[in-house]
């Protein structure tokens, strides 16, 4: 049955609830949906069903060898349309005259990552629980105010019902109501730079590389589409972003091509325009009592290492690591605690990289631009320092959850690992 707004709350204590139906959410549904725990997903919408007659859409993500692992485990990897991921064995990152590379095959990798649609992968996680049946739907409602009630959280919803609930996740954006609700505070930066997407069609087709330079607007990132396409991704000064996106088509390529350089010939088309301002939130605490924040809602970083999608599901595959022996009814401070710890140090120490080396590489300092570049191919000779990078970007380090560290599913030729119809990547 599809989950809609006529879903049935009947009993409303639930052990865990979680607020944001996206993949963060929905993922970290799924995985704490174990055992006989009663396990709640709230958002006002459900997800739409990809139309595989349109264009992929424009709204991707680069999803690391670990998050492949643990949408595998949520069930939705298997869900998705093959046909319509891009996939890349190759890395390059060029700052002016520097460069270094990264191959899958140097890591012990059949691929760096792929990129997928983030619709697709919300709407796959969504059938992968309706299929299961251990997760039930609040659709249809937001949240209205939340409070407590005898060492549980009670959610007040807009239509004047309640739920209760054991234990409340978090996972509903960068604006979250339930982070607000909790008095939980976040720190703010402003980069006023904001992203351009859009799907570039180049003189030579891009064979699974995925290719970012520093430019002097910001950094800029064309990743592999099925056929040959590229996925641009570029960081520019808010004004830019809006000139280049409601201007002319032929402006916009050429301006695009003068920044990327040669590395695929010409851009010969592009899809829609679209561009989204930046914004880095930190979560100043990723717990409260009963509350557990993923995702976009325990903080957003810069997409210049695209990370942002990588880093909510880990979150997810953490918080059920920690609650993985916690039973319903018992106490969830404890979990919580090392949730908080885990995640606070792993993520801060990710995202504050991700700030540093955008700053470094917008510096209005010509000295401290070439020093960057000097020192990143100089990092590309130290194989310990090559392989510690590489393994933390695939999310399958020492830190990262144990199911993103399983062995990589298509090395061992493990069908879980393939992805749903067509032939996939």
């Amino acid at each position: 049955m599809e989950p809609g707004p006529e879903a049935d709350f009947v009993s409303r204590l639930f052990d865990v609830i979680v607020v944001g139906g996206g993949a963060a959410g929905a993922c970290t549904a799924a995985l704490m949906a174990t055992g006989s725990r009663r396990v709640g997903l709230l958002d006002i919408r459900t997800p739409q069903r990809p139309d595989a007659e349109k264009d992929i859409d424009p709204r991707v993500a680069a999803i690391s060898p670990g998050s492949r692992n643990i949408l595998i485990a949520a069930g939705a990897w298997p869900l998705l349309d093959g046909k319509r991921i891009g996939s890349y064995d190759r890395m390059r990152v060029v700052s002016g005259r520097h460069s270094i590379d990264f191959r899958a095959s140097d890591h012990g990798l059949s691929q760096l990552g792929w990129i997928l649609e983030i619709p697709a992968v919300e709407r796959a996680l969504w059938d992968a629980l309706e299929a299961r049946g251990q997760v039930e739907f609040l659709t249809g409602h937001r949240l209205a105010s939340m409070g407590s009630r005898a060492g549980e959280l009670r959610l007040h919803l807009d239509d004047g019902s309640r739920v209760d609930t054991r234990l409340l996740v978090a996972a509903d954006g960068g604006q979250s109501r339930v982070r607000r609700e909790a008095g939980i505070e976040t720190d703010t930066w402003h980069y006023n730079q904001s992203a351009i997407v859009a799907h570039l069609e180049t003189e030579q087709p891009n064979q699974g590389l995925a290719w970012q330079r520093f430019t002097d607007s910001g950094p800029l990132a064309l990743l592999p589409l099925p056929g040959g396409r590229s996925s641009l991704v570029w960081s520019v000064p808010a004004q830019m972003a809006a000139e280049l996106t409601s201007g002319a088509e032929e402006q916009f390529l050429e301006t695009v091509y003068a920044a990327a350089g040669e590395s695929f010939g010409r851009i010969t088309g592009t899809s829609r325009r679209m561009s989204f301002p930046l914004v880095r939130r930190q979560a100043r605490s990723l717990t409260a009592p009963g509350l557990a924040l993923v995702g976009d809602a325990a903080r957003t970083v810069h997409p210049l290492a695209g990370q942002g999608l990588n880093l909510g599901l880990a979150d997810a595959a953490a918080l059920a690591e920690e609650f993985e022996p916690w039973r319903p009814g018992g106490d969830t401070a404890a979990p919580l605690q090392r949730y908080k710890r885990w995640r606070t140090s792993s993520g801060s120490l990710l995202a504050g990289g991700i700030h540093g080396i955008n700053e470094l590489f917008n510096s209005s300092l010509p000295g401290l631009k070439n020093l960057a570049g000097v020192g990143m191919t100089l990092s590309g000779f130290a194989w310990p320092v090559r392989d510690a990078f590489a393994r933390r970007a695939a999310g399958m380090d020492g830190d990262s959850p144990r199911i993103a560290r399983t062995p990589d599913p298509e090395a061992t030729g493990d069908v879980e690992g393939k992805p749903g119809p067509g032939t996939g990547p």
